[in-house]
């Protein structure tokens, strides 16, 4: 299984960081965990296989987590015909957003091959090649809204994307699942925290390899590298093009 971080900015893009998307490779397959990055343009410059594409989930319903939906999923519906995939949204309003947005623009849906789907916490995905279990989180809570922590498993190894989390890490909101079980690796917002506030969940965390994503401001990176290995496992932070083989 490979991750490769094609966006791994915070809220902005920059000039060298696309907003939120990861790729995950299996079984000849591609799975997305947010789409905030143009990422129909990144796949079709990458040379990718779109016909390997065959979900996408999103964390929650915000811009620099969703804006790369519409466009693929309109460019999947009329013109990449052989396309097949299974796209994941927090809420029923994005859902018809984009659904209004594709309807202006085309004849009819296909929704037979372009499918979209609610995610709620009950929902389990597995399609033979990888399984994803979401767990909430209390990013978007204050506005009484849904915003979720993955676990991804594929070939024997398990990823926690963590999704963004609350301000501060308010109410102990660090996915309990990586302090109570080991997974290969650990992929951690850095955007709605800091170092201190984080440490203590590092010190008790049970990910193997612990990678910093949507880092901001970047005046964190020194912090992030100064905690590498101590805990006993790797931390470090990504960019854009980072890839990870497990």
């Amino acid at each position: 299984m490979k991750i490769t971080f094609l966006g791994t900015s915070h809220g902005v893009p920059a000039a060298d960081r696309y907003c939120s998307c990861s790729m995950i490779e299996t079984g000849g397959a591609l799975y997305f965990i947010d789409a905030g990055a143009p990422l129909i343009d990144i796949l079709t410059r990458r040379g990718e296989d779109l016909r390997a594409v065959k979900a996408i989930f999103t964390t929650h319903y915000h811009a620099d987590h969703t804006d790369g939906i519409a466009p693929l999923a309109n460019l999947f519906t009329w013109y990449y015909k052989e396309t097949d995939v299974d796209i994941y949204m927090t809420e029923k309003t994005a859902i018809d957003a984009i659904r209004a947005y594709m309807a202006g623009q085309l004849d009819h849906l296909e929704e037979d091959r372009v499918r979209f789907r609610l995610m709620t916490d009950k929902t389990a995905f597995d399609d033979g090649r990888l399984r994803v279990t979401p767990f909430p989180t209390r990013h978007l809570a204050g506005q009484g809204r849904p915003a979720y922590s993955f676990l991804v498993e594929a070939e024997g190894k398990s990823i926690l994307f963590s999704g963004d989390l609350s301000g501060r890490l308010a109410e102990n909101d660090f996915p309990r699942y990586a302090l109570d079980h080991s997974v290969d690796l650990m992929i951690c917002e850095m955007a709605h925290f800091g170092i201190d506030e984080v440490s203590p969940y590092l010190e008790r965390c049970r990910a193997k390899t612990l990678l910093f994503n949507h880092v901001f401001p970047l005046g964190k990176l020194e912090g992030i590298a100064a905690l590498d290995m101590k805990w006993g496992y790797p931390i470090r932070a990504v960019a854009d093009g980072d890839e990870i083989v497990l």
